[in-house]
Formats: structure tokens, C-alpha cells, sequence
């Protein structure tokens, strides 16, 4: 196992410095390198082994100094990027979005927080570049063995709630990494809420192509979307595959049931684990999804309206005899003093919910990366809280592999979140 690289880059030896320091006391040490001249870093980054961790230091601060950032972010996404400023860059955010910077350091900096970029930044960069390998010595039925023919049509996994902003696509995407990173396989995120779809936007996406295009190929008979099916998808650094909702929301209603099962039928085709991201309603296009769905995930967070919603969407659900056997409630965004104790929630719902999600500023970050959480905070405790339910969707061999966090009870959970007693829900 080879030790991390960092590459500093800047005209002053003073972060070099620092940085190496802090490196003496980390496990395993990272080998820092230097470069001072910007010109020259292309070829130190091409040549030899890949680098971890790019620092990029204050004589980077400018507009140009941000847009070779960008650039080198965009040839290699796998590597994390940490700016370090003296004072804030002039320039726009979205400046600094772009070049896919993990962390932002005030310098001076204290060593632990240096420390502390450093790690979570070469933790990132390992997710992205080094999927955990599988080696099935004796598969399940209908799970294929890398590298080999798929046996069977992948499985899918479906995420919905009766509110908006309550996580789908927080949920989608996360999940669709952690199936990626944990089973070396391959999977497809397909963006169902045709008119104001998210994923794309989630994962800093800029695709070429939509769902909407594949559907209006001339010669588009079943066997034809699925030949052609891969070609109108766009990747992610994570290895991930999105079908991207359409570009524009009146191309939403050429979109039918029908369609959407033929989508899923050629996603399956190709891809061992497809998620399905869907819109805040019960329409017959989100009932076509459930169809084909091994796994429902509802999304509802800690309001009033999120609660009653879900209830209505759950009754909804079985009067139509959808079946319930294979939905898991989640619970998003938990936090305390919002007038509502999850203990009167949970009477609500016996079937309990399969996660609780706390409030995270990580995942405000995330978003602004264009990155899954779990890649970009994996210790985080909103990641650390969906690890068992997305495990479970492994099969038990590979469940095995995975380092579970401790469990933690609803009730104890809320303890610590919920202090004072809160009004009953009437």
C-alpha cells in the first residue's frame, strides 16, 4: 500500500513548511511534494504516480489562479483540492466551486485543522479513486461476478416522498455512490422528476443528452433504447452513471408510464443497481417506477406537513395494493426544538423508520462540491447513519466487508436532540 502524495502549490515555502510538519504526525505519513511555478504543474501531475491531494496556496487566490484550478479539478476529479488563503479570493463563488475545492483554510491556520483537511481530503480522494474489490467465489443467484456477462437484470431502488424538500435526491445520490463504492459494480441513477430534476444539478453535472432524448431516437422499439441506452448518459467522478431529467419542464408530458418502464428495462440491462430519483407526488409515472422497485425508500422530515403527508401517501399506496412489504420510511433533516418529538412521529408509523438523519451542514457542502456526502464527509454522522440501511441492500458476503458505525436507538438519538416536551400532534 502506497503512502498518499500531496502537491503544494505555491510561490512561498512557508505552507510547505507547515505542511510538513503536520505530515510527521500523520498515519500513514503522505509524501509532500512542491511546485512553485504554476506552468510547470501539468507535468508533475502527469508524470509518475497520481497525487492525493492538491494545496493550492495564496499566489493562487486570483481569478487565473482559480481557473487552472478548475481545469486541473476538471482532468482529474479523483484528486481532493484544498485552498489556502490568505484573505478570501476576489472572486465569484462560483468561482471556487468550480474548482472542486474540498476545503477552504484562513491562513495562518492552526497544525490541527491543517491536520484535519489533509486527512478527510486524502479519505475523499481514496473513495473516488479505489472502489473495494469483489470477488464472489460463489455468487448468489442473479448476482453477476465482475468482469463477467450480467446474469440478470440489475436491481432498483427507488426514492420518493409526498413533500418537497425532504432529501430525494440527497438520498438518490448517496445511495447510488455507496452501491458503487462498496460492490465495484455498476450503477445508474435515473432522474424521474421530469420537470424540475435535480440530479444533475446535485452532482454538478452538465449533460449532453436527457431521458427525454432517449425516448425520441427514430428507431426506438425496445431492443434499440436498450443498444443505445448508455449513450445518453453522463458520468460522475464517482463511477456513477445519471440519466438526466429533461432540460426543459414542458418536454415533461411526452413522457409517459409506459416510457418510463421501458427506461428501467434498458437501465436494467446494463447496470447492476439502477436508483430511481422521483418528484414530491404520486403520478402514474412515479407508480411505474414503483413497479419495478426491489427497494422503496418515502423521504419525510421532521414538520407537521412531512408527517401528515406521509401518512396520506402511505394510505394512498395501499388502497392502490402497492405493495408495502418492501417500503422503508427515512427520516431527513432531524433537529432539535422544531415542535415536533419524533417518539409522537414514530406512534404514527409503527413500521418505524430504517434511518433518522440529522441536520448537516455537511450536506449543504456536499451539494456545493457536487459531491455524495459519504465521498466527501464519509465520518460525518449523517453518512455514518445511512451505512446499515444502504448495507442491506448488499448481499451478505459483501455486507461482511463493510465497517458498520454503532447503532444508535431512535430513542436514545432523540434524547440527546429533543430536551424540553413538545405539544402533541393534533
Amino acid at each position: 500500500m502506497r503512502n498518499p502524495r500531496i502537491l503544494i502549490l505555491d510561490r512561498s515555502t512557508d505552507l510547505l513548511d507547515q505542511v510538513t510538519d503536520v505530515a510527521e504526525d500523520l498515519r500513514p505519513r503522505p509524501d509532500v511534494i512542491t511546485c512553485h511555478r504554476v506552468d510547470q504543474v501539468g507535468a508533475l501531475l502527469s508524470d509518475g504516480e497520481p497525487f492525493d491531494v492538491l494545496l493550492a496556496g495564496p499566489s493562487l487566490g486570483d481569478q487565473a489562479g482559480l481557473a487552472r484550478l478548475q481545469v486541473i479539478h476538471d482532468d482529474l476529479p479523483a484528486m481532493s483540492i484544498v485552498l489556502a488563503f490568505s484573505r478570501r479570493p476576489e472572486a465569484h463563488l462560483r468561482d471556487l466551486v468550480r474548482t472542486g475545492a474540498l476545503d477552504l483554510l484562513q491562513l495562518p491556520v492552526h497544525d490541527k485543522q491543517l491536520a484535519e483537511s489533509i486527512e478527510r481530503a486524502i479519505e475523499v480522494a481514496a473513495a473516488l479513486r479505489a472502489p473495494v474489490p469483489v470477488t464472489l467465489t460463489a455468487p448468489a443467484p442473479g448476482w453477476p461476478v465482475l468482469g463477467a456477462e450480467p446474469k440478470a437484470l440489475g436491481q432498483v431502488f427507488t426514492v420518493a416522498s409526498a413533500t418537497g424538500g425532504c432529501g430525494k435526491t440527497f438520498m438518490a445520490t448517496n445511495l447510488a455512490f455507496f452501491l458503487a463504492h462498496h460492490s465495484g459494480r455498476r450503477v445508474c441513477v435515473v432522474d424521474l422528476d421530469l420537470q424540475f430534476g435535480e440530479v444533475s444539478t446535485a452532482l454538478r453535472l452538465k449533460p449532453r443528452y436527457t431521458i427525454y432524448d432517449a425516448l425520441q431516437r427514430e428507431d426506438n422499439d425496445d431492443a434499440d433504447l436498450a443498444e443505445h441506452f448508455e449513450e445518453y448518459l453522463v458520468g460522475h467522478g464517482t463511477g456513477v452513471h445519471v440519466l438526466a431529467a429533461p432540460k426543459d419542464p414542458s418536454e415533461a408530458d411526452r413522457v409517459s408510464p409506459p416510457d418510463v418502464t421501458r427506461v428501467i428495462d434498458a437501465a436494467r440491462k446494463h447496470f447492476d443497481y439502477v436508483v430511481v430519483d422521483t418528484p414530491s407526488a404520486l403520478t402514474e409515472i412515479v407508480l411505474a417506477a414503483f413497479e419495478s422497485s426491489a427497494r422503496l425508500f418515502v423521504m419525510a422530515t421532521l414538520d407537521l406537513p412531512s408527517v401528515r403527508n406521509l401518512g396520506v401517501f402511505l394510505t394512498t399506496l395501499e388502497k392502490l395494493k402497492v405493495p408495502t412489504d418492501n417500503i422503508r420510511l427515512v427520516l431527513n433533516k432531524a433537529e432539535s426544538d422544531v415542535g415536533i418529538e419524533v417518539g409522537q412521529v414514530e406512534k404514527l408509523f409503527p413500521q418505524g423508520f430504517e434511518a433518522v438523519l440529522p441536520y448537516a451542514k455537511e450536506v449543504s457542502r456536499s451539494i456545493n462540491l457536487g459531491m455524495p456526502v459519504m465521498a466527501s464527509s464519509p465520518g460525518a454522522e449523517v453518512s455514518r447513519n445511512m451505512v446499515p440501511t444502504m448495507a442491506s441492500l448488499l448481499p451478505a458476503d459483501l455486507r461482511a466487508r463493510i465497517a458498520m458505525p454503532a447503532p444508535i436507538s431512535s430513542s436514545n438519538f432523540f434524547k440527546r436532540l429533543f430536551h424540553r416536551p413538545q405539544p402533541s400532534i393534533s
